[in-house]
């Protein structure tokens, strides 16, 4: 029997191209088998990344912890209004940054973003430490705001810092891994919670001091920082000259906003990204009265509509990663806004609580791809002089969004409540089912139908835009 020579692994195909092939596996098996500087280098590029990226999870962990801390201390403090003291102490905390964040974005773009966030580490740190010590509401309103003034700084200079410290091509890992480390930080912060109050017998300064030791560990990581907070802003000769003139800055504060509301690809992701969160927003207040009155079950069905959320939202971040830099950003972030809308119609029409779950999942996959794609498109399309200014801009949005979300969407559902009652005796005959229209339903369809108008707008607004063709704005 005659032997039959078998090919050569390479043969058939071009040198450069066998090689390139074996470098990519070799690349792929060095990064699964070879230990952690090769994981280090896969998943942050660059080690200026990685510490920055380490003290955003050591700060949410301890603001995590914080956030539980002083409610069980503004219930305490408030005494015979315990509701009342947590809804203004948490009010303190979102209320400022809609009013101020554009100038905190001024300032993260006129100052040395990396001694920028560690002033504001050790800042919030010092504040933390106060809260202990309080026994009124008004001190923890007053606090609050002061620490809620720093974080404003922080957040716009972490953002704008990023492009600077890793390839582009690494920007929506880099904010997939910044997702992670703001919401996933979360049942870490309830396992230390659980150890603090049993070796603490439920003594809630121990969570305060917990969480000023994080902020001062952020600060020394970030410091340690080597390069790349400031590029073309660090040789400009105008950087640190008039950092306080308040016509100068109130001349940025508008040139920020006309930028975000005039040049068309921003306008539509940061009404996408507002809008999105408005609807999730509405969860908040809604949630409970929809499972009780629409889906006729209790807690549980609140927690699982949570749940479905949640878990969908780590499942859209999960598959935006696994398709990296092969997506079109642009083309991509409008279909799933439009998703998102049409998703949530649907959860808010049918009445089975697995369904409704299900699709809720579905909204919170959207809204996570929503997110990392937001920040990505504008971390791509902006320089890096005026990318401070445009997230504040946004957090100013999403946090006015929010907001309006706790607040309108009550109201509304108490109006359509009554409207529904009057004209329709509260359900109405479709296909022969009669379908229940409680005013909770009614304003959720509202809340789908502005995020599905969101979404086609912005569809329309990057029609033909590619990643190659995002500008840089100034």
């Amino acid at each position: 029997m005659q032997a039959v020579d078998q090919p050569e692994p390479n043969e058939g195909r071009e040198p450069n191209e066998g090689m390139a092939a074996e470098t990519r596996a070799t690349r792929g098996a060095s990064a699964f088998f070879g230990g952690w500087d090769a994981l280090r280098q896969r998943v942050f590029c660059t080690d200026e990344f990685l510490r920055l990226w380490l003290a955003q999870v050591v700060t949410s962990t301890g603001e995590w912890v914080f956030f539980l801390v002083v409610a069980i201390k503004a219930a305490d403090v408030g005494r015979g209004t315990p509701e009342g003291a947590v809804a203004l102490v948490l009010l303190a905390r979102l209320g400022p940054g809609f009013l101020f964040s554009q100038l905190a974005g001024v300032l993260a773009d006129r100052w040395d973003r990396r001694k920028l966030m560690a002033m504001c580490d050790l800042c919030r740190a010092a504040v933390v430490c106060v809260f202990p010590f309080v026994d009124h509401v008004w001190q923890l309103v007053l606090l609050s705001l002061v620490l809620e003034a720093f974080t404003l700084l922080w957040i716009p200079a972490k953002e704008a810092m990023v492009p600077n410290l890793l390839p582009r091509k690494h920007l929506p890992t880099a904010n997939t891994l910044s997702v992670i480390a703001t919401y996933g930080t979360f049942p870490l912060a309830l396992l230390l919670m659980f150890v603090l109050d049993a070796r603490s017998q439920n003594d809630t300064a121990v969570g305060f001091f917990f969480d000023a030791g994080t902020f001062v560990v952020s600060a020394f990581l970030i410091m340690s920082i080597a390069g790349g907070w400031r590029s073309t802003l660090e040789t400009s000769s105008t950087v640190d000259s008039d950092k306080l003139d308040v016509a100068g800055v109130w001349a940025e504060m508008r040139d920020g906003w006309k930028l975000v509301f005039g040049e068309p690809v921003l306008r539509a992701v940061n009404l996408g990204l507002a809008v999105a969160l408005v609807g999730g927003g509405m969860l908040i207040p809604l949630g409970t009265v929809y499972a009780s009155e629409v889906l006729g079950t209790d807690n549980r069905g609140y927690y699982g509509m949570l749940m479905g959320l949640g878990v969908g939202l780590g499942l859209g971040v999960i598959a935006l990663h696994s398709i990296g830099d092969r997506a079109n950003h642009a083309w991509l972030f409008g279909r799933v806004t439009l998703v998102a809308g049409l998703a949530l119609l649907a959860a808010t029409t049918v009445s089975q609580l697995w369904i409704v779950v299900t699709l809720l999942g579905g909204v919170g996959a959207a809204v996570g791809v929503i997110y990392i794609l937001g920040f990505t498109i504008i971390q791509e399309s902006v320089d890096d002089e005026m990318r401070g200014r445009v997230f504040a801009a946004f957090y100013s949005l999403a946090r006015g969004g929010v907001l309006l979300a706790m607040v309108a969407a009550p109201a509304l559902a108490v109006l359509f409540d009554r409207v529904t009652e009057l004209t329709a005796d509260g359900s109405v005959g479709v296909f022969g089912y009669r379908l229940l229209i409680p005013g909770v339903r009614i304003t959720f369809w509202v809340a789908a139908l502005i995020i599905s108008g969101a979404g086609w707008f912005a569809i329309r607004t990057l029609r033909g835009v590619a990643r190659a063709d995002l500008h840089a704005v100034t």
